[in-house]
């Protein structure tokens, strides 16, 4: 039912309007009123839909009361109608009124004009009733949209709960929240979310709400914990502690909903608001609570196998300190052993029989093979643990290949085995460990020579090969390779019993035995070729096996032919990885000058005449063209800011002369690591960047 306000001291007129408007075929309520404080009051409560003023009232004064419910009528949405005489209308009032009605009145011209404009009103107010709510449901898909980005980018259960409820209280203005979490069976979390301060009674009845509301989801159904008050560590985050709520809020409008993580009960949660909730209120809840349920089971997940990678690598630890350690207490009683045969066997402790003989070469034949069983052992656990020493040296690979090839001579002709070196003269040099590459070598020719039978043959072949002579589908076990331009290959190829196809992409893993008469015969440990492996990835290089059965099997290795700058990147990143778990700092200084400069800084500085820097033995150095440009590159460990600074006042000290004059003509750059990147592609690539930004310049 409309309610209509009118303005007028004319009572004559008054009785007339009121038998129009409240009549039979009209629903509508009127109040008369020429009190202003009462006319706006009624208005500011929104307690009228319209008000008519009559012009000829003179108290109040109706242009003003006209303005003051303008302003109001804005904000409340009431319609102003002007009562006004045809001949001498106020024009003021007329432009503060919605509608004006001429005096006389007409009856049918008043009853329309108030009803038309009581029907825009009541069309106003559905539509700003509807915008609200649509611009609500806006800012709820908003926030919805927004947390469920911010869930998916965590992997941490307590910040997605946060997350959660901080999605909430945007989108429903909560007044109280709890959510109970379960971590385990002993660490129940009661965490309560609350506008003010509550009370201890408070406090204890949202942890029995808490108990009941759980044990009701189970009803019927086992209860996966046996929960009591005592069980419940609440925490608490009050935003306005000055106020208190007490049990009153349980009064209020509610919504619950269980959290539950792919099948298992991970916990629920309960919000309370002063107002009521709406459909979308309810849904948006829904919507959130559910929503968190995926990025929790992610967490869950990645939690677990966080702990199995932590009890993994204890264990794999483990393991390396077992076998070093049982390996060093079995070498000395070993070493006793052998040394005790020996001189049993010279004769120095008395005459020995032949069947004391046999036996002492037996038993000394066992000790040298378990030594052997013990240093691979070692060999492993010092690969895998990084702690291998390696010593690259330029040089040609032939060597040691030829020197193992030589020391296996004797064993092949005992099995009438012929053991050919075909070796490439013009091979290319190389950086390799001398000791690692003859400890490969020894593997794989001792390997051939055990599954060869007599009158075989075996042919050890180095040679130079490109990048695109490698068939990378023969490399595998080896995450995100990285090749090079040139390599020297070498390769050991038998006639022996081969090994079947299923078997190939076995003979690399550790402790590994190919099924096969032989095998059985000889033994072993099944560690050389893993050691193998690790020894030649450690070189930056890659090792594969081809083979058919009854046919011959080869073995072949690669290692990269490095340039002198290949070289220095990668000896830079095993400085990085020292720094990193240092946390030190690293500094790269980069010269360059044109191939053709009259008066060489890179020159003077090679050949000590000038010094940039005091050289340690963990400073690196390295010259290298390019471009038709001379570089040199100097990677300092250890140092900060403050010797960058030093470093490059000190070449600028050089460049220029007290007239400010060039005496060289070169350009240098620094880069500190980490602050330019992680890696030594990052560092040079930086370097490089700021040496170009100074030519552009």
């Amino acid at each position: 039912m409309s309610k209509i306000l009118l303005v007028s001291q004319d009572t004559q007129q008054k009785e007339l309007i009121v038998n129009v408007l409240t009549g039979a075929k009209s629903s509508a309520t009127l109040i008369t009123s020429v009190d202003e404080s009462a006319i706006l009051n009624y208005v500011e409560k929104g307690q009228v839909d319209m008000v008519i003023i009559d012009e000829d009232t003179t108290s109040p004064d109706t242009v003003i009361l006209a303005k003051k419910l303008h302003s109001s009528a804005i904000k409340e949405n009431v319609a102003v109608a002007a009562l006004v005489n045809y001949d001498t209308c106020n024009t003021d009032l007329l432009r503060l009124a919605n509608v004006y009605i001429t005096k006389p009145i007409n009856e049918k011209i008043l009853c329309s004009c108030v009803n038309g404009s009581l029907k825009l009103k009541k069309a106003i107010d559905t539509l700003s009733t509807n915008n609200s709510e649509l611009a609500k449901s806006l800012y709820q898909l908003d926030v919805l949209y927004n947390t469920s980005m911010q869930l998916a980018g965590s992997l941490d259960k307590q910040k997605l709960i946060n997350i959660m409820l901080d999605g909430l209280e945007k989108s429903l203005s909560f007044s109280l929240s709890y959510i109970l979490v379960f971590n385990d069976e002993h660490n129940i979390d009661l965490i309560i979310n609350s506008l003010y301060n509550i009370s201890p009674r408070l406090e204890h009845s949202l942890k029995l709400r808490a108990i009941l509301s759980y044990r009701a989801l189970f009803d019927k159904k086992r209860i996966p914990y046996n929960l009591n008050v005592n069980d419940i560590k609440v925490i608490k985050n009050i935003k306005h502690p000055i106020e208190e709520y007490d049990l009153n809020i349980l009064k209020f409008d509610n919504l619950f909903a269980p959290i539950n993580v792919g099948e298992k009960f991970f916990g629920l949660i309960e919000v309370f608001r002063d107002s009521d909730f709406t459909q979308e209120d309810t849904t948006c809840f829904q919507t959130l609570s559910r929503q968190v349920s995926l990025p929790l089971e992610n967490a869950s997940l990645y939690e677990e196998i966080k702990n199995t990678n932590t009890k993994l690598e204890r264990l794999e630890r483990l393991k390396s300190e077992f076998i070093s350690i049982v390996s060093h207490e079995l070498r000395t009683p070993l070493t006793a052993i052998k040394n005790s045969l020996e001189i049993c066997l010279s004769g120095k402790a008395g005459d020995v029989s032949s069947i004391m003989d046999n036996f002492l070469n037996m038993a000394q034949r066992n000790v040298t093979r378990l030594s052997g069983i013990i240093n691979d052992l070692l060999d492993l656990s010092k690969v895998e643990a990084g702690k291998m020493d390696f010593k690259f040296e330029k040089a040609n690979i032939n060597t040691p290949v030829e020197f193992m090839k030589n020391t296996f001579d004797s064993v092949a002709k005992d099995k009438n085995i012929d053991l050919i070196l075909e070796k490439d003269e013009n091979l290319s040099l190389t950086y390799f460990d001398n000791q690692r590459i003859e400890q490969v070598m020894s593997n794989l020719i001792s390997n051939a020579i055990k599954f060869t039978n007599e009158n075989g043959k075996i042919v050890v072949k180095t040679e130079n090969i490109n990048e695109a002579d490698i068939d990378k589908s023969l490399i595998f076990g080896v995450e995100n390779p990285v090749f090079y331009k040139h390599y020297v290959k070498i390769s050991v190829k038998d006639s022996g019993i081969g090994i079947a196809p299923e078997d190939l992409k076995k003979v690399f893993d550790q402790f590994q035995q190919i099924e096969n008469p032989l095998n059985r015969k000889n033994g072993g440990t099944g560690l050389g070729l893993p050691i193998a492996k690790q020894l030649i990835e450690a070189h930056r290089g890659f090792i594969w096996v081809e083979s058919e059965l009854n046919r011959g099997t080869t073995f072949s290795f690669v290692i990269p032919v490095l340039s002198e700058k290949e070289k220095f990147i990668i000896d830079m990143e095993k400085d990085i990885s020292k720094a990193k778990s240092c946390s030190h700092s690293l500094l790269l200084l980069l010269i360059e000058e044109k191939k053709d400069a009259e008066n060489s800084f890179i020159s003077k500085i090679r050949e000590d005449k000038i010094s940039i820097i005091r050289k340690t033995a963990n400073t690196k150095i390295v010259y290298y063209d390019e471009d038709d440009n001379n570089y040199l590159a100097i990677l300092i460990p250890e140092a900060d800011k403050f010797a960058q600074s030093f470093i490059e006042k000190k070449i600028e000290s050089f460049v220029v002369d007290e007239q400010d004059k060039e005496k060289y003509d070169i350009l240098y750059s620094t880069a500190l690591f980490p602050d330019v990147g992680n890696s030594a592609q990052d560092l040079m690539s930086s370097a490089k960047k700021l040496l170009k930004e100074k030519v552009e310049a």
